[in-house]
């Protein structure tokens, strides 16, 4: 007896089926395409429609639909034939002048404007547009989709810091090419050192009120808001740039003989005792002040040598990027017992870290530096009225 055909029969061939398969399994398909793909799958295997409606749970109609689909559509390829053909969507209700109107009085409420208002949100600005001819009805959805196709982000802010040492260009380049290995346009050579310094002070000894709560199944840490203070610590520490190795002591406070104490710590060792000439990073702070400080490294070392940051440039201090890391890792959230416990967790971590500690891998150059001054000016020559 023969095989009775049915109305809408689906062969495919090894390639269709393939293809058909990998793109069910992918697992980034979206459902819908994936019952696409079974009612196909199974319409090849002989199944009727009721019977596939069934087993997928869909409607008979449904079926019938994509089997009708795939046979009209069936050049374009196995999975293209199933998806979706593109929709012309919901006609613009706003023209595109009213669109440009509507990006122009936003960028020009975020220059200028009199409100009594720090950030601008979407309704803030939304008051503002609606005061314009032919925008009263915009909705805040509309104003929403509008600035973030045209990446305006009104309530987000960050600061800047506008360079005002006189001396800024020179002294960067010259601590951003010490960190690319060079001093007064010489490779550094193998007997030489570059240190980068300084200190985290004012670091305060909290001890919680009540004992933290520690993760448990579907519960995060806890950790008790109320304090006590009991005083604060500094931690100096120093990097070597090119080894990644980290020395560092916790004192009370910060002073020119604390800081002494680091300088003893690391140039009495090998081999910064024996280089021909080991630099230290430091900025402007009151341990190693600009002023005072390189003749003072001078006469206890002869061999080291001082260079100064720019005012207001820690950003080229690596020290920093050690300093962001024990902030996270160390004292965020902090809970201790007194001075000794913050010591001991302090200086237990620059242990840890040593053990699989690398130098930074630093890419910014004086050369990327002198692109970047000379963008900035060129903006600043168009923009005089935001300087």
């Amino acid at each position: 007896m023969a095989r009775p055909v049915y109305k809408y029969e689906i062969k495919l061939n090894g390639k269709e089926k393939q293809a058909l398969r990998q793109a069910k399994h992918k697992g980034r398909q979206n459902a819908r395409l994936v019952i696409r793909i079974l009612i196909i799958l199974l319409a090849a295997q002989g199944k009727t429609i009721a019977a596939t409606a069934l087993s997928l749970s869909c409607a008979e109609q449904t079926v019938l639909n994509q089997r009708k689909r795939f046979l009209a559509r069936r050049r374009e390829g196995a999975v293209d034939a199933l998806q979706d053909l593109p929709r012309s969507g919901r006609p613009l209700i706003y023209t595109a002048p009213q669109q440009a109107l509507m990006t122009a009085t936003v960028c020009a409420t975020l220059k200028e404007h009199d409100l009594p208002l720090s950030r601008l949100s979407t309704a803030d600005l939304l008051r503002v547009v609606h005061q314009q001819e032919g925008l009263a009805d915009v909705s805040q959805s509309t104003l929403t989709r509008h600035l973030q196709q045209h990446a305006l982000k009104p309530w987000q802010y960050r600061y800047w810091l506008f360079p005002r040492d006189p001396e800024f260009v020179s002294r960067a380049c010259i601590v951003l090419d010490l960190d690319a290995g060079f001093w007064e346009g010489q490779k550094l050579g193998p007997k030489d050192s570059v240190v980068s310094a300084d200190e985290k002070s004012g670091l305060q000894i909290l001890r919680r009120c009540h004992p933290s709560r520690p993760t448990v199944p579907s519960h995060i840490l806890q950790v008790e808001f109320e304090y006590e203070r009991l005083g604060t610590l500094a931690y100096h520490a120093a990097l070597d740039v090119f080894r990644g190795k980290i020395f560092g002591q916790v004192v009370d406070t910060t002073s020119i003989a604390t800081f002494n104490q680091l300088l003893d710590q690391v140039m009495r060792q090998e081999p910064y005792q024996s280089d021909d000439r080991v630099f230290w990073l430091v900025d402007g702070g009151c341990a190693h002040h600009r002023s005072t400080f390189p003749a003072r490294l001078q006469s206890l070392y002869p061999n080291a040598l001082a260079v100064l940051l720019p005012v207001h440039s820690s950003w080229l201090n690596q020290i920093e990027l050690y300093f962001s890391i024990v902030q996270r890792k160390v004292l965020t959230p902090l809970e201790v017992t007194d001075a000794t416990a913050l010591t001991r967790r302090l200086l237990g971590f620059q242990d840890y870290y040593a053990e699989a500690a690398k130098p930074f891998t630093w890419k910014f150059t004086s050369t990327d530096l002198k692109k970047r001054l000379a963008a900035f000016a060129a903006w600043s020559d168009l923009n005089p009225k935001n300087l």
